[in-house]
């Protein structure tokens, strides 16, 4: 692997697989260490994995559980206390071009009153770009399911965004 195109890996995936990380740990330090072992793992690889993104969320999921299992003393939690950290924050930042903040505030709020599961569902499907399968994979759940959180998310986030859509272009 050429330094260029890891510098562009490193850059695009290590804050979104550090919060993945911590995700299970619940440990800064650890969550670092697990993806700069990996990143260092990957430098190091005599060939690149066909698939980047799905390998990198893979290894930083079975290093977590690894870790877990080693010390003992970490719980697995799949929920935070504050809030749900996912794979990254792809929600752009407000003051982007061609987002309106006020409306992108409301709808961070909304997404973050779904139940943690199914917002970590919407969140790599909708933000993140994982496919039902990906997810299904990574969660330990069926694809069924994963339709049905989006199903669900969706129709929540429409009941509580109703006042955002313009009248005229719902009405027959």
């Amino acid at each position: 692997m050429e330094l260029h195109e890891f510098e562009l890996i490193y850059k695009q995936w290590n804050v979104s697989l550090q919060k993945y990380a911590h995700y299970f740990l619940r440990d800064e330090e650890a969550s670092r260490s697990i993806v700069n072992d990996l990143f260092l793992y990957l430098w190091f690889s005599k060939k690149q994995p066909d698939n980047c993104k799905v390998y990198l969320f893979r290894a930083v999921k079975n290093a977590s559980l690894n870790y877990i299992k080693k010390h003992g003393n970490v719980p697995l939690l799949y929920v935070e206390d504050d809030r749900l950290t996912t794979l990254s924050d792809a929600i752009p930042e407000p003051g982007s071009p061609g987002i309106d903040s006020e409306k992108l505030q409301f709808l961070k709020r909304v997404i973050s009153l779904l139940p943690e599961r199914r917002q970590l569902v919407f969140r790599l499907h909708r933000l993140e770009g994982f496919s039902y399968a990906e997810i299904a994979d990574l969660m330990h759940i069926s694809v069924r399911t994963v339709e049905d959180h989006l199903a669900k998310s969706m129709q929540f986030i429409h009941a509580h965004a109703k006042h955002l859509v313009d009248g005229n272009l719902t009405e027959a």
